[in-house]
C-alpha cells in the first residue's frame, strides 16, 4: 500500500475559549446533580453546583429597555457596508426582512453545551419555564446553564440566532423577536439524550438548531473520515419531519462542516474532506449549512458536498478588524470571535424562523425548496457555477448564500408542496438495487484513472410516484483497502454532477478513510428541482494509485412529488 500522510488543520466547532472577563453575581450557570431535593425556585435561589465554573442566581423581573443596540455596527453578517474590510452587500439581507418580521411567535430550540439563559441581551427571549437540562436535574430541570468554562459555545449560537434587538444592549440576532429553548444535549450527550433532545416539545419548537456534527478529525491531522451514526438518529429526524409542528414538521439545521482542505500531500494538493461523509448529514429532513466569509468567498476550512443545502457567513481566511462574527458570550459579555459553521448554521435556523412567522403554515418540505429558490448568488463570477430548473447551484456553495428578504418575500405567498405524508419515493433499481462486482483498476502513475459506470433508466414504469426531485440517496458499497482513493459520481440525465465522493489521504493505519462495507449511504440536494425521468449514471474511479478494489454493488432513491 501506498503511504500516506496528512498534516494538521482547524477543529470544527468554536475557537479556542477566549479570556473570561468577570462575572455578573446576579448570573446563573449550573452543573446540576448533586443531592436529592428540589428546593423553591424563586427569585434569589442559587442554581449553583460547587464543580461549576460559573456560580449564578435565579434573577428577577427584567425590565425591558430600549435604544439602539451599540454593537449593531459588528454585526456585517446581517449588514455588511464594508466594515472591517469585507465586500458591501456581502450579507444575508436580514435588516430589510426585518419590515415583514423579526420573528415573532415561532419558537427555536437550541441544542449545544449550554446557554446563558438570563444574559441581558437573551433573557427577552427565552421562554420560560421550556428548556431542559439533560444533566442530573436540580431546580426542575429547566436551566440548561453553562458550568465549564468552556462551555461558551451554545451561548455564542443562541445569540446569533435570537439575541434581542433594539434594547440598548450588545447585538441583535438574526430573528431578534423569536422565542428560544435550550437543551444542553452536548453536556451530557448519549444516544437517548440526542434523539430525546431532537423531537422534545416538537409541537412547539418549530426549528432546531444543531451547531454540532460528527468531528473532522483534524485534532491528529486528519480529515476525510466516513462517520456512521447510532440507529436512533434516524428514526429521531423521521419522527420530527412527520409529527412536528402539527405534521408539518420540525426544521432541523446542522453544519455542513469545517474539514474543507484539512491537510496538503506531499505534492501540495489540498485534501477535501466532504459533508456527505458524516452521517449526520446524509438524513432527508437535515439541512446542512456551508460557509462563506464577508467578501462572499469561501473560507479554505469551508466544506461542501452535494448534501449541502445553502451558505452563511462566517469568518474568512484573514485577521480583519471584524473577520469573525460577534454574538453573546458567557458572563454576559460579548465575544467577536465566533467562527466556523457553527456561527452560520443559526444565521439559516433564524431565516427559517423569520419564514415561518411570515408563514406559519411552510412545511419542512417549503423550507428547504424556498432557501434554495431565493438564495444570492456570491462569488459571482467563479466559474462552478450552473443554473438549471431555476436554481443556481456551485460544488462549493450549494445554492448560493441565504438571503432573508427574498427568503420572507417568497415564502409569504408560497404554495405548499406538502407534508412527510404526501412525500414520495421510489428505487428504480429495486429495493435491494443493483449488484455489479465491477473491478476498479488502480490509478496508474502517469496519465488518467480508468472510471467505471453503471446506469438505469428511470420512466414512469419503474418509479411512478416522483416526477419532481427533491432529494436523491445513494447507496454504494465496494471493497477497497484504501477507501480514500474512490472518487464516486452521480450523473442525471441533464448532465448534472453530484460529487458524492472525492478522493482524499486520511491520517492513520490501514484504511484510515473508512470502508464502504457496508454499504455507505449518500445524500444529494443538487437535482432539486429537477425530472427524474431519464438516464442516470454513477461513475466511481479509483483515482489515487497503490490500491485496488471491487465495486460492489449499488442503489437509487428519489424522494419527492
Amino acid at each position: 500500500m501506498t503511504a500516506r500522510s496528512a498534516l494538521d488543520s482547524p477543529r470544527w466547532r468554536s475557537p479556542a475559549p477566549r479570556a473570561l472577563t468577570a462575572l455578573l453575581a446576579t448570573l446563573v450557570a449550573s452543573c446540576g446533580g448533586g443531592g436529592t431535593s428540589t428546593p423553591p425556585i424563586v427569585v434569589g435561589s442559587q442554581l449553583n453546583d460547587a464543580s461549576c465554573y460559573y456560580q449564578y442566581t435565579l434573577p428577577g423581573t427584567v425590565v425591558p429597555i430600549m435604544g439602539a443596540d451599540p454593537l449593531f455596527g459588528q454585526l456585517w453578517h446581517l449588514q455588511n457596508t464594508g466594515q472591517g474590510g469585507g465586500v458591501a452587500g456581502e450579507d444575508i439581507r436580514a435588516v430589510p426582512a426585518w419590515s415583514v418580521t423579526k420573528g415573532s411567535g415561532v419558537r427555536i430550540a437550541v441544542l449545544d453545551d449550554g446557554v446563558e439563559l438570563f444574559h441581558d441581551d437573551l433573557t427577552a427571549n427565552l421562554i420560560a419555564g421550556a428548556s431542559f437540562d439533560y444533566r442530573p436535574a436540580r431546580y426542575g430541570g429547566i436551566y440548561p446553564l453553562p458550568c465549564a468554562i468552556n462551555n461558551d459555545h451554545g451561548t455564542q449560537v443562541t445569540g446569533v440566532l435570537a439575541a434581542r434587538d433594539s434594547n440598548a444592549t450588545g447585538v441583535a440576532g438574526v430573528a431578534p423577536r423569536a422565542g428560544f429553548v435550550a437543551y444542553n444535549v452536548l453536556a451530557a450527550t448519549t444516544v437517548s439524550n440526542i434523539a430525546n433532545a431532537l423531537t422534545r416539545d416538537g409541537q412547539n419548537n418549530a426549528v432546531y438548531n444543531n451547531s454540532w456534527g460528527s468531528p473532522d478529525d483534524v485534532a491528529d491531522g486528519g480529515g476525510g473520515i466516513l462517520h456512521r451514526i447510532d440507529t436512533s438518529f434516524a428514526p429521531a429526524i423521521a419522527q420530527g419531519i412527520a409529527n412536528g409542528r402539527g405534521g408539518k414538521g420540525s426544521i432541523y439545521m446542522f453544519p455542513a462542516g469545517n474539514g474543507g482542505c484539512f491537510a496538503n500531500n506531499s505534492l501540495g494538493v489540498c485534501q477535501n474532506d466532504n459533508s456527505n461523509f458524516d452521517g449526520y448529514l446524509t438524513h432527508r429532513g437535515v439541512n446542512p449549512i456551508c460557509a462563506v466569509d464577508d467578501r462572499g468567498k469561501s473560507p479554505w476550512w469551508a466544506e461542501g458536498g452535494a448534501n449541502v443545502l445553502v451558505c452563511a457567513p462566517s469568518s474568512g481566511d484573514r485577521n480583519a478588524p471584524l473577520g469573525y462574527i460577534s454574538t453573546t458570550a458567557v458572563g454576559n459579555t460579548y465575544s467577536n470571535e465566533f467562527s466556523g459553521t457553527s456561527a452560520s448554521t443559526p444565521m439559516a435556523s433564524g431565516v427559517a424562523a423569520l419564514m415561518l412567522a411570515a408563514n406559519p403554515n411552510l412545511s419542512w418540505r417549503d423550507v428547504r425548496i424556498v432557501l434554495a429558490k431565493s438564495a444570492r448568488r456570491n462569488d459571482a463570477t467563479d466559474p462552478g457555477w450552473t443554473t438549471n430548473f431555476g436554481l443556481n447551484h456551485h460544488p462549493r456553495y450549494a445554492f448560493g448564500v441565504i438571503n432573508a428578504q427574498a427568503a420572507v418575500a417568497l415564502a409569504t405567498g408560497w404554495a405548499s408542496v406538502g407534508t412527510s405524508a404526501t412525500l414520495a419515493s421510489c428505487a428504480p433499481l429495486g429495493a435491494s438495487g443493483s449488484t455489479v462486482n465491477i473491478s476498479l483498476p488502480d490509478a496508474p502513475p502517469v496519465g488518467s484513472p480508468i472510471a467505471r459506470t453503471d446506469s438505469v433508466t428511470v420512466s414512469s414504469a419503474n418509479c411512478p410516484a416522483v416526477s419532481t426531485i427533491e432529494q436523491v440517496e445513494v447507496d454504494f458499497e465496494a471493497t477497497h483497502a484504501y477507501g480514500g482513493d474512490l472518487r464516486v459520481e452521480l450523473v442525471s440525465p441533464n448532465g448534472l454532477v453530484s460529487v458524492l465522493a472525492n478522493e482524499r489521504i486520511c491520517d492513520g493505519a490501514g484504511d484510515a478513510c473508512g470502508a464502504y462495507s457496508p454499504a455507505w449511504t449518500f445524500a444529494s440536494v443538487r437535482h432539486l428541482e429537477e425530472p427524474s425521468g431519464g438516464n442516470w449514471t454513477l461513475r466511481v474511479t479509483d483515482a489515487q494509485n497503490g490500491d485496488t478494489g471491487t465495486w460492489v454493488r449499488w442503489n437509487l432513491r428519489f424522494w419527492g412529488r
